[in-house]
């Protein structure tokens, strides 16, 4: 099969496989419903909405010994991943669809002293699937049995394609033949990089194919 690249771009993201972003929290979730806690976790990883009170609405710091000054504007904290306030700002001026903000508080390990600022859980409840893997040169096979692909890289700019389909629909998403990824509208990724927000996403362009035939 035969592809194109059009005049059109998308972006992927590296946070969700970066250590640095790894916040030793932990949730109230699990004291609620651990087993609910867990399945809400695995199915954000795969893109897949849940009901909002499967996620943690207080978050504190896990450990005594942990102590934690400055968190960024993205990151990942008792499973879940959380944005502040001026990330979900932007976020709330796109299409969503069923990805979810819900408002956490964080506090230190004592549970009494907050941190300062907004936050939210950015809970993933959307996919799509447009990705072309034979048109993307620095991927790997994640599960040998299964369809299922991931950067090779982090250097990956221009290095997936996805279909011209990736086009529509909603401006935040993962893709149901990736793993460790999340994907952003180029509107959405130039309104994040006008409020200097994309930095800790490691964002790189993605190539938009259509097929020939």
């Amino acid at each position: 099969m035969s592809y194109r690249t059009l005049d059109a771009r998308v972006w992927a993201t590296n946070c969700l496989t970066d250590g640095e972003l790894i916040y030793a929290f932990r949730g109230n979730n699990l004291e609620r419903d651990k087993t609910k806690a867990v399945e809400a976790i695995r199915r954000a990883k795969k893109g897949e909405a849940s009901a909002d009170d499967s996620f943690p609405d207080e978050l504190y710091v896990a450990s005594e010994y942990e102590k934690i000054s400055k968190i960024p504007n993205i990151f990942s904290a008792g499973g879940v991943w959380v944005i502040s306030g001026r990330f979900a700002e932007v976020l709330r001026r796109f299409e969503l669809g069923q990805t979810g903000l819900y408002p956490v508080k964080l506090f230190h390990h004592d549970r009494k002293t907050p941190f300062e600022g907004e936050y939210f859980v950015l809970a993933f409840g959307e996919t799509k699937d447009t990705f072309v893997p034979e048109e993307s040169p620095k991927i790997k096979n994640i599960f040998m049995s299964k369809d299922i692909w991931g950067p090779r890289n982090s250097d990956n700019d221009d290095s997936l394609a996805l279909s011209s389909g990736v086009l529509q629909g909603v401006d935040l998403w993962m893709e149901k033949k990736m793993a460790h990824v999340f994907f952003l509208s180029d509107r959405l990724y130039q309104a994040l990089s006008n409020e200097k927000l994309t930095k800790p996403l490691k964002p790189y362009r993605c190539r938009v194919v259509s097929n020939l035939h």
